[in-house]
């Protein structure tokens, strides 16, 4: 049998040092123990019988696990080793971790000759590269799935790490064991095991001080604590301080991130920190060191998510890049403070463009990113964004600055600023704000849409309060625009809304038959260049919804109350007017179904006719204003509205029957939806009389036909069309095309193919464009990229751009062309250029976030 208690063999030696006083003889075989840490005081040999006959008949069968629930005292015992000298124990025989060579240190002073001269001795440190083959012990229970830190890694903790027997603080197996009572010093030998609660330490050979905790182990160490792993050639480490050396290491650390390394040597500060010399370090896969940071000094703490490195360079391979004296990355995705990675970029309207951006993490819920932008051609801007995050709210606030342009030194001092907040100021109370303001009509064209706003020609500054009652709701909005675009005038400039109140009751049934509702609304428009003042409207419903599963039919009667209090009203017209318009509508539809097949798919395909019946009076309107009215963008979807207009400053007189068909495709066991096809056409029984301006009369018959198709082809190829075609115009019937085609087989590869054609009442809406993106794997590590919008109706290039990515699991490289197409004649051409390292950041533009909008379906990994 391999493996004896060693409490068996203590309690014999001491029986054995009971009844004989001389030396004990050295014991041999396999042996498992459980050793207290604590010193063990001098007993008496009577209190030495006692403790044999308190552990016990040294003959009953011994377990392979001691079972003390609690340290036990043992007694002090004899030197297993005779006429050791003075009384201390021979030193074990250690594998030099160098082996016997030449290259071993020369002695200072040599032991034939004092007087010798002491030879020269040069510190060098070792070269330990990233190995081709590691240690399986260093990755067993450890999937690569990402690299570098884990994404929502806070409270991660891994694997769960090996426990000691409960009761014990040390567990200890070794094929051999020799125990100096005196000295309470333990020798093990061959297969040493020692395992403490969450720690644990592998080696060939070992010493263990029980009265210090300490182990000097050598030979194929390997210790593991909780999210670290190092093994090495020897350790002295300390089981009660866990703090200890590992000569020769290589490291890998687990849970919060996926990053490894080697070093010279690895010191344990404590359970999350740990301190290593002359290093490697990577967050790339093992056998796989694409980059790797060589320092000379390197700290990773697992408390504070954080690593620092000295005199550290970045490689490529084995090639440096970068030297800097001193670096700090994160370990794990937590906020803190410091540099991030510098952008680098360059462009025609800015010249070389860096930017150095440092994040301040203020609180646990407010954090700034502070960010120098240094423009060859322009000067120094500071950008700041601000982000606060509580129970009830988030702002974010982002602001940038240039206090002196040198290229447009007449426009002064430039600047930009975006406030977006979203909260809740109780169960019932929300609120929200989204504010955008520039310097000048110049500034999102010069500098770019750093901002993010959704519009380049008038930008939001909105508020709102939102209340949401018992079956009723209201809103109240403060709400105006700042027009950049130099080629709107004032006049045709947006309304503000100073402010904006609605007030809705949600929909209530009466008699389990009939549903009411109302919405109400009241306005201040403002606009200083035309007429503007005060709308109120007010639209109560009712309706009887009949509901079955093959369809349902829904009448509904409404009245459009709008009345308005004006200010600059145009001569002869008057300032204060109401309007109130009676509306009814009929909607129907029919579910027909049939089992039946898509490629050898069960499918259920449905037949849906549909009919909706709009009878609104007349009133002539043309006395108000336009405030927020437009006509309704004409799609499938509008056929089934019950005005034509939006906003309520034009109620269409209505008189009028649509007729529409829609059939899908859906698979029986998945309910994917595989094919759709709609078409839809309106019948008019009166012509309409009003109109946004002027007096023109609409006295077509028919309208347009509105249609869309949408199709999964396979698993890869998937296309979508929306139509409109006007029957009652023989020149151009087509008013618009939007045909779309996508091809995607895998997440990594897409190729997004688009047309839109639109005639448009206007000239400035017409357009007509051709939109070809797509993303190209070229193997297993390259993919190439780019985009082309290109305008047929200009017969010029709105936006293209073209490039590489390349890279695996730890890094990225992005090589990118632009060109932007900012002005009737002028445009932006610049070439960008990213570098990701995982776990370090990313270097140069903000490539990825530039893919993700001009690719349908792109996104980082």
């Amino acid at each position: 049998m391999r493996l004896v208690s060693l409490a068996f063999i203590l309690c014999a030696v001491a029986a054995t040092a009971g009844a004989d006083d001389r030396p004990a003889a050295e014991t041999t075989g396999a042996s498992q123990a459980a050793a207290s840490p604590s010193p063990a005081p001098d007993r008496a040999p009577d209190q030495a019988g006692e403790s044999d006959a308190a552990t016990g008949d040294p003959s009953a069968p011994t377990p392979s696990v001691a079972t003390v629930a609690a340290p036990v005292a043992l007694p002090p015992l004899q030197p297993l080793i005779p006429n050791a000298p003075g009384g201390e124990l021979q030193d074990l025989d250690r594998r030099d971790p160098q082996g016997d060579s030449a290259e071993v240190l020369p002695l200072l002073v040599s032991p034939d000759d004092p007087q010798a001269e002491t030879p020269a001795v040069e510190f060098a440190p070792r070269v330990l590269e990233l190995p081709d083959a590691w240690d399986p012990r260093l990755h067993a229970d450890l999937p690569w799935e990402f690299c570098g830190p884990r994404s929502g890694a806070a409270g991660f903790t891994g694997p769960t790490a090996p426990t000691g027997t409960a009761g014990i603080p040390v567990e200890i197996v070794a094929d051999r064991v020799d125990y100096d009572r005196n000295t309470e010093v333990i020798q093990l030998r061959g297969g040493v095991d020692v395992v403490q609660t969450d720690q644990r330490l592998l080696a060939d050979q070992s010493t263990y001080d029980r009265r210090s905790g300490r182990l000097d182990a050598s030979g194929d160490v390997f210790l593991e604590t909780r999210g670290l792993r190092i093994q090495g050639d020897r350790a002295d480490y300390n089981v009660l301080t866990r703090q200890g050396t590992i000569d020769a290491a290589r490291y890998r650390l687990s849970g919060s991130a996926n990053l490894l390394g080697t070093a010279e040597e690895a010191e344990i500060l404590s359970e999350q920190q740990s301190r290593y010399r002359n290093i490697t370090y990577t967050t790339c896969p093992p056998g796989n060191a694409d980059w790797s940071i060589k320092a000379r000094d390197l700290k990773l703490d697992q408390e504070t998510g954080m690593g620092s490195a000295r005199h550290a360079r970045i490689r490529i391979g084995k090639i440096p890049v970068l030297y800097t004296p001193y670096i700090f990355f994160p370990i794990d995705d937590r906020r803190r403070s410091g540099f991030l990675i510098p952008s680098f970029g360059s462009s025609n309207t800015t010249g070389t463009d860096i930017s150095i951006p440092y994040y301040w993490n203020i609180a646990p819920n407010i954090d700034a990113t502070i960010t120098p932008r240094i423009m060859s051609t322009r000067g120094l801007m500071l950008g700041t964004e601000l982000r606060y995050l509580d129970r009830f709210q988030q702002v974010e606030i982002n602001a940038e600055v240039l206090p002196e342009d040198r290229r447009a030194t007449e426009l002064g001092t430039r600047g930009a600023v975006r406030i977006e907040q979203t909260g809740r100021l109780g169960p019932r109370w929300a609120s929200a704000i989204d504010f955008a303001s520039v310097s000048d009509d110049e500034y999102l064209r010069d500098f770019g849409n750093r901002l993010d706003a959704t519009s380049l020609r008038n930008l939001v500054q909105r508020g709102d309060v939102y209340y949401a009652g018992e079956g009723w709701r209201a809103l109240a909005r403060v709400q105006q625009f700042q027009t950049i675009d130099a080629a709107i005038t004032p006049a045709n400039r947006p309304y503000g809304q100073l402010p904006h109140v609605e007030l809705d009751l949600d929909p209530r049934r009466w008699n389990d038959l009939i549903e009411y509702d109302l919405e109400g609304q009241y306005d201040f428009f403002d606009n200083s260049a035309r007429v503007h003042g005060n709308r109120l409207v007010a639209v109560p419903t009712l309706r009887m919804p009949m509901r079955r599963s093959f369809g349902h039919i829904i009448p509904r009667a409404r009245l459009y109350y709008t009345g308005y209090d004006l200010v600059e009203q145009a001569e002869g017209l008057p300032s204060r007017q109401s309007y109130a318009i009676p509306s009814f509508d009929l909607d129907g539809t029919l579910v027909f179904e049939r089992d039946t097949a898509w490629f050898g798919t069960p499918t259920l395909q449905t037949l849906e006719p549909r009919i909706y019946y709009v009878l609104t009076s007349f009133e002539d309107q043309s006395n108000a204003p336009l405030f927020d009215t437009t006509p309704l963008d004409f799609t499938f979807a509008s056929l089934f509205r019950p005005n034509r207009f939006t906003g309520y400053d034009r109620i269409g007189d209505e008189n009028r029957l649509t007729l529409g068909l829609t059939s899908r495709t859906i698979a029986n066991q998945t309910g994917q939806e595989l094919f759709r096809a709609s078409v839809g056409q309106i019948y008019f029984f009166e012509d309409r009389r009003v109109q946004l301006t002027g007096d023109s009369v609409e006295d077509d018959v028919r309208s347009s036909v509105a249609g869309e198709l949408a199709a999964r082809i396979s698993d890869d190829w998937s296309a979508r069309a929306s139509l409109q075609w006007n029957p009652n115009d023989t020149e151009a019937p087509w008013e618009k095309r939007v045909l779309q085609l996508r091809y995607a087989p895998t997440d990594g590869s897409r190729l997004n193919l688009a047309y839109r054609f639109n005639y448009g009442d206007q000239p400035d809406l017409r357009y007509e464009d051709t939109d070809v993106s797509l993303q190209v794997p070229i193997g297993s590590q390259v993919k190439l990229v780019g985009r082309w919008l290109y305008s047929m109706l200009n017969e010029e290039t709105v936006e293209a751009f073209a490039g590489i990515e390349f890279g695996r699991c730890c890094w990225r490289l992005r090589l990118l062309g632009q060109h932007l197409q900012t002005g009737n004649d002028s445009g932006n051409t610049s070439l960008m250029l990213q570098v990701e390292l995982a776990g370090l950041g990313s270097f140069g533009n903000q490539i990825d976030t530039l893919l993700e909008r001009g690719i349908y379906g792109y996104h980082t990994d």
